[in-house]
């Protein structure tokens, strides 16, 4: 009976969570990580990527040193990974196999000198900000410019995370003012006005976001349920970056090796 109810929705299985035992599955440290819709995880330090099956098994690896240091990987679209290094203004657009099916894009060619995030915003558009410039600007795959909207949020606006949420909408976590959520075509929407968020996931009606080393649980309103905050009860307090996938806890600690709890 206890097996079955562990395999229940994200909500059972995220407050059963503590009596989740803590693995190991690499000794290997890791700068991030995050995950596709299957599951599989991808985790990057330096100018290496590699890629994990849902088991923890090592499959794939990508690395291009001459591109420097990896600052972000988007996976939302599993066969089209982003890529992006931010140094060199380039990103870099991976196949399912971790092969580059096309040449890097420079940002720095197209006069994008400041762009500090970039995802993918469906198989045809990326996504970026511009962080000198407070833009949100959105792309075909060849980085022409389909749009350009300016954000006017009292004081500056630094993100530090973006990422392209259910029914195409954009999300920008910002320490100060919060989570912003954006239309696809670059209208702001709304702000979720919760501070010092350090990452962040959404997950049907709810996001999860770390803030002082806490796992939360944000439900998002709806006609028939109002909004709700409580935390999730983790038996760890050195998570730094994480992703949740069906019963499983993905996360890297303090010391920048990726743990999960697995039900």
């Amino acid at each position: 009976m206890r097996k079955t109810l562990l395999i229940l929705i994200i909500s059972v299985a995220l407050s059963n969570i503590n009596a989740q035992e803590r693995l190991f599955f690499t000794e290997k440290p890791y700068k991030s990580l995050t995950t596709d819709i299957q599951g599989n995880l991808y985790l990057f330090s330096g100018s290496s990527l590699d890629f994990f099956t849902p088991d923890g098994k090592r499959h794939l690896n990508y690395s291009d040193p001459s591109w420097g240091n990896i600052t972000s990987v988007d996976a939302g679209i599993s066969s089209k990974v982003l890529v992006y290094y931010r140094e060199n203004g380039t990103i870099t657009l991976l196949n399912n196999e971790l092969a580059p099916f096309s040449s890097p894009l420079n940002l720095f060619e197209k006069s994008l000198n400041t762009i500090s995030l970039a995802a993918m915003g469906n198989p045809n558009k990326i996504v970026l900000y511009d962080d000198a410039n407070q833009d949100l600007i959105i792309t075909d795959l060849s980085l022409n410019i389909l749009s350009r909207t300016h954000i006017t949020f009292p004081g500056e606006f630094h993100p530090i995370d973006m990422q392209v949420v259910p029914e195409h909408r954009i999300a920008l976590l910002d320490t100060i003012h919060g989570i912003c959520l954006f239309d696809f075509f670059g209208t702001f929407e709304k702000m979720i006005p919760i501070p010092n968020v350090q990452a962040m996931q959404f997950m049907k009606d709810q996001i999860i976001y770390l803030k002082d080393k806490t796992l939360y649980r944000y439900r998002i309103p709806t006609e028939s349920s109002p909004m709700s905050i409580e935390s999730i009860d983790i038996k760890t307090t050195n998570i730094k970056q994480f992703r949740f996938f069906q019963d499983k806890l993905y996360y890297i600690d303090d010391s920048n090796h990726p743990m999960w709890f697995k039900q």
